[in-house]
């Protein structure tokens, strides 16, 4: 099913409309708490994996898109590319810069916001940092970006959940403890969003948060692709690689390519 044709837009994103729930969550301490236990080791062998599979490294410039604490993008490093991680989160970038292994470099950017850059030869966007905002046409804005910082011939990976093994066991709740924290969370599905409901509970004092991501199929993320101008060379299902299966894969990762 092919996506409504939406016009392009490169309107730079002021401070007050990039505001949303991610600008609020993702730069608390709560969330950093919340998620300091992602796996390092399943991160490093997905980043080694797609190394070998676009043959990247020795220099290859690399920009990593919505980089979190920069987990990948050290990776990256490590294996000799280049990399520029972009986030929006000041607490985030503050972190990846802190334990930088020395060759990186670390931007607060807005990903609706077009680049200064121009000249990668590769762009990632993991563990579904995408799918926030309110207008698809947002969404067309952030990939036409990358398109833009690409070199023509240049990569773009995207790795995104599979929403519909996830949407089947929704409604769902869980408690986690972290850290002297408690976290009441809610998950539910209100297409087309996937909606978490996140309560801290500290000393009897409740704060409320919200993730919400919108659920794209494997055939509408590969539309905004193309709607964009990139070519679609593969898509996996899974960190290693596997062949993609709509009702069974974990992740959507898509590989495309900015034509030479």
């Amino acid at each position: 099913m092919g996506l409504p044709q939406v016009t392009i837009s490169l309107k730079k994103i002021s401070q007050v409309d990039k505001k949303g729930w991610f600008a609020e969550w993702f730069d608390t301490e709560y969330y950093h708490t919340l998620y300091q236990n992602r796996d390092e080791d399943e991160a490093a062998q997905f980043i080694q994996n797609l190394c070998k599979h676009l043959s990247l490294g020795n220099g290859a410039k690399v920009a990593d898109i919505a980089c979190g604490k920069g987990r990948h993008s050290r990776v990256l490093a490590g294996m000799g590319c280049q990399v520029t991680g972009y986030d929006l989160s000041n607490n985030s970038i503050n972190y990846a810069k802190l334990h930088a292994l020395g060759s990186e470099l670390f931007e607060v950017h807005d990903i609706r916001n077009p680049y200064k850059s121009a000249n990668f030869n590769a762009a990632v966007n993991l563990f579904t940092s995408f799918g926030y905002f309110e207008t698809q046409q947002e969404d067309l804005d952030s990939l036409q970006n990358i398109f833009n910082m690409l070199l023509p011939g240049g990569y773009f990976v995207q790795d995104y959940i599979n929403g519909l093994p996830i949407t089947a066991g929704l409604p769902a709740s869980s408690v986690q403890e972290c850290n002297k924290l408690r976290f009441e969370i809610q998950k539910q599905w209100e297409p087309p969003y996937i909606i978490k409901k996140i309560r801290v509970v500290q000393q009897q004092e409740n704060q409320d948060f919200m993730e919400k991501v919108k659920v794209y199929s494997c055939e509408e993320l590969q539309d905004l692709h193309t709607s964009v101008g990139f070519h679609v060379k593969s898509v996996f299902g899974n960190y290693q690689l596997s062949d993609f299966n709509a009702l069974q894969s974990p992740r959507i990762i898509i590989i495309s390519q900015k034509p030479l």
